[in-house]
């Protein structure tokens, strides 16, 4: 048996901010940066991996629109309506 195991992700990013008191203006703005810090290197590290598997090309566009055969609707199972 070939089991395939899930490559380990990284471990859940953090901005502590015991440091920080909210309230005051130029501490909530360090606040906002330190979370958008950590948005763009996480943006950054799943760009790579989508161009890495090829989902993305080094533009950031879709390499490919056209659907994986696994993935096409089932024609037996008709079409799902919008509400559901």
């Amino acid at each position: 048996m070939n089991a395939r195991t899930a490559e380990p992700g990284p471990p859940i990013p953090c901005a502590p901010f015991d440091d920080l008191d909210l309230e005051k203006p130029e501490d909530e703005s360090e606040w906002d940066r330190r979370v958008m810090a950590l948005a763009a290197a996480r943006i950054a590290t799943e760009r790579v991996r989508l161009e890495r598997l090829g989902i993305i090309g080094a533009d950031g566009e879709l390499i490919s629109r056209v659907v994986p055969p696994d993935m096409l609707q089932d024609p037996t199972q008709g079409s799902r309506p919008a509400d559901a």
